[in-house]
């Protein structure tokens, strides 16, 4: 099974992805990678350092207790993180994004316009990496469990 064919969800994996919109209209959706894409890539192991230890410059952490962190992500235009993973979590975005996902080879695996507004939660997600592609800079907001 290929990457593209999880990311595209042609796989007999899907899982679902619950995606909320600021309207508040519930949209479900299936698999389509990295919580900046959109998409869902289900990991069985971590092997690349967690965001925050890759790319500390683009990932921090705004508050954390015992179970849960809060994480800003902010891309300049044309910034690209380094490779990196996540455990499951939920992303906000406050703003429109657009970025353009890397598997971990480096090769370019899609990109998506991520409208202001939506929330998605997802499962852990295996290596990558991720650049914005738009013309501003781009931030999100990641909760993750500890």
């Amino acid at each position: 099974m290929t990457m593209d064919s999880l990311l595209f969800g042609t796989s007999n994996f899907q899982q679902e992805v619950v995606m909320f919109k600021r309207s508040g209209v519930l949209v479900r959706g299936g698999l389509f990678a990295f919580s900046v894409l959109g998409t869902t890539v289900l990991a069985t192991a971590q092997t690349v350092p967690h965001a925050v230890v890759a790319s500390p410059e683009i990932y921090k952490v705004i508050a954390e207790n015992d179970q849960y962190r809060v994480i800003e992500v902010t891309w300049k235009a044309g910034q690209r993180d380094k490779t990196h993973s996540h455990p499951a979590s939920a992303v906000y975005y406050p703003m429109d994004c657009t970025l353009r996902g890397f598997d971990s080879s480096g090769l370019a695996i899609g990109s998506r316009l991520n409208s202001a507004g939506t929330a998605i939660v997802q499962p852990p997600i295996t290596a990558h990496s991720v650049e914005n592609i738009g013309p501003s800079d781009c931030k999100l907001i990641m909760f993750e469990p500890k």
